[in-house]
């Protein structure tokens, strides 16, 4: 079994998990909880961080690395905190794909990042010098990403991003080495608009989360709705430290909307949900929004029948089908569907890229070509990726129903490929002017063409 404490005082050991992988992980200890960080620039990383990243580098032991080893992958995941379910989710759907294939030649190492992120940067240390992965895995925090791609920079290994954020992909913080598999602010959004300005109405009022992610995916959806011909009835956000929704209300009562957008997730979405569904007057009041509003299976068992009536986008195929053939393989249930799809793609495509160029797996410049073009089918059906290494993903419009004890899926529209836009990868902000834009927006619905 591994030691448990801080790798600077204790060799972390690798031991076989119940598929045959090796695995190893450094187990957590309790800290307080704490809101997400605000972002970070590369300077003031560098300042801060980057000489403490280079000590660490210093501390850990240079360990051998025999070329016969098998692909090693790295996870950096929270053990604890407000995004540990998260990560759990996507690492069981990995291991579910592992199992499956009985993709042994892969060593499977986990260190925990701290519910604050506060061990990222060791852990990076420790899996990019001692451990030399071949890819990297990163936090769901966009502090914990942001850390994470700016002590990789050089390229060392390939790194999957977890936080939709669109600056850590099609953005300014876009690497050759970097790419996403879960659908940005932007592709969790903006599809919704030209559906709800045609199937529900052309007044909106728009809430959310006030944090990057929650506010990205509401300027997204406006700045899209606004442009297909809707407009606004107001935009109030979602404060989650008070966990209150009395202004949001008093705003939907006063300005009257057709529909809210709301980009919520997890502990808010139930507090936001039940207190509209608590007023007599919003009782059917139609609320849309991202995937994870009504986040199958741990959210929306937390809503009850207050998810009725809720619209939302999703990347999934059938996620009941999906979490029951992971429980039945793994023994475990899943909190989120989605996320662990996402591990479950992430696998599918470092298992293919470790068996279409093995003679390639310590070159990262290789390995992100190969990824460029690859084309998996999953429970998400067919992905592939952008120029920015963005996922080219199908969206559909769904809606949860209550049927005896649990939930049935209605699927309302199926919406096809979904693409990001250029977010001025490499660069500060849009690469053209807003007004633009039009020629790119030509192809984020892509039946065909790459």
């Amino acid at each position: 079994m591994p030691h448990r404490g801080n790798i600077a005082e204790h060799d972390i050991e690798p031991y076989m998990d119940s598929f045959g992988c090796v695995v190893s992980e450094e187990l957590s200890f309790s800290t307080p909880k704490g809101n997400e960080s605000s972002p970070i620039s590369r300077r003031d990383f560098l300042v801060g961080t980057g000489i403490s990243l280079t000590a660490l580098m210093m501390r850990v032991s240079w360990a051998g690395t025999d070329e016969t080893n098998p692909l090693k992958v790295g996870f950096i995941f929270p053990d604890q905190g407000p995004l540990a379910q998260e990560a759990r989710s996507m690492v069981a759907g990995f291991d579910f794909f592992l199992k499956e294939k009985r993709a042994h030649s892969l060593e499977i190492l986990k260190k925990d990042s701290g519910p604050n992120d506060e061990k990222t940067l060791e852990a990076l240390a420790e899996l990019l010098v001692n451990n030399k992965v071949h890819f990297l895995v990163g936090p769901p925090s966009l502090n914990g990403s942001e850390k994470t791609i700016h002590g990789l920079s050089g390229g060392t290994a390939i790194l999957f991003v977890t936080n939709p954020s669109v600056r850590l992909g099609a953005g300014e913080m876009c690497q050759p080495a970097i790419f996403r598999v879960r659908p940005n602010t932007y592709q969790s959004s903006q599809p919704l608009a030209p559906w709800a300005l045609k199937n529900i109405g052309a007044r909106a009022f728009i809430t959310g989360e006030d944090d990057v992610q929650g506010n990205e995916e509401a300027d997204y959806f406006a700045y899209v709705f606004e442009r297909s011909g809707g407009t606004f009835a107001d935009r109030i956000m979602f404060q989650s430290a008070s966990g209150r929704a009395k202004s949001i209300l008093d705003g939907i009562e006063k300005s009257r909307p057709d529909f809210v957008f709301a980009s919520l997730r997890q502990k808010a979405t139930s507090v936001f949900l039940k207190a509209l569904r608590g007023v007599s007057s919003n009782s059917k009041l139609p609320v849309i929004g991202p995937e994870s509003l009504t986040a199958f299976p741990g959210t929306l068992t937390n809503l009850g029948k207050t998810s009725l009536g809720v619209r939302t986008l999703s990347t999934m195929k059938d996620p009941q089908d999906f979490t029951s053939r992971l429980k039945q393989e793994l023994g475990i249930d899943v909190a989120y569907a989605e996320r662990a799809a996402e591990g479950y793609d992430m696998a599918h495509i470092i298992y293919q890229a470790a068996h279409a160029i093995p003679e390639d797996k310590n070159d990262p410049t290789k390995l992100a070509k190969f990824i460029e073009d690859i084309t998996i089918e999953g429970p998400r059906g067919t992905i592939r990726f952008d120029r920015n290494h963005e996922p080219v993903v199908d969206m559909a419009v769904q809606e949860w129903h209550h049927s005896g004890r649990s939930f049935e899926r209605r699927v309302l529209e199926q919406l096809g490929p979904s693409r990001s836009l250029d977010f001025g990868c490499g660069e500060v902000g849009f690469p053209k002017r807003p007004e633009t834009e039009t020629k790119e927006e030509e192809v984020i619905w892509d039946d065909q063409s790459d």
